[in-house]
């Protein structure tokens, strides 16, 4: 009957040896991933085919600087293109018409070509049935020193994307 009196000291000595159970179960497992874990870190360090870690993070290095080195000449090559295109003709204005109301459908227009700052020409050619007659005025800044005709100012406006009608 002395078992029954110590109830209160059997619930803590199962206590302990469930705790103890847990925590032998606990380090084993611990013990595994710790093994796994280094079997892992002396694979890493010990490098690809005989080729040593710090060999191969040089090489990266070098690769890295290598295409560092190809950016800024990429770069250097995009402004160069960017400048030649602001100076080339990107800007179109193109109106057909008929220049003396001919029946015989829109023979004549007006063509304007502009640069990135709105400089450039207008050139008009008008059939007149007998013969073509073709003008040509500078443009500059999107504007004319000489007065422009109806057509050559839809040519122009539609070259600067202000209008686009017939």
């Amino acid at each position: 009957m002395i078992l029954f009196e110590n109830v209160d000291l059997l619930i803590i000595i199962g206590i302990l040896v469930m705790l103890s159970v847990a925590s032998i179960s606990m380090a084993i497992v611990a013990f595994f991933k710790y093994s796994s874990l280094n079997k892992k870190y002396e694979m890493f360090m010990s490098g690809r085919d005989a080729e040593s870690l710090e060999q191969f993070f040089l090489d990266i290095q070098a690769d890295i600087d290598h295409l560092m080195e190809d950016n800024k000449k990429n770069k250097e090559n995009i402004r160069s293109i960017n400048r030649i295109a602001r100076q080339s003709y990107q800007k179109i204005g193109l109106h057909r018409y008929d220049a003396f109301e001919e029946k015989s459908g829109k023979r004549s227009f007006a063509l304007a070509m502009l640069d990135y700052t709105n400089t450039g020409f207008v050139i008009t050619c008008q059939n007149i049935g007998t013969g073509t007659l073709i003008f040509i005025k500078e443009v500059d800044a999107g504007t004319t020193s000489v007065k422009l005709g109806p057509e050559e100012e839809k040519a122009l406006m539609k070259a600067m994307g202000q209008k686009d009608e017939d």
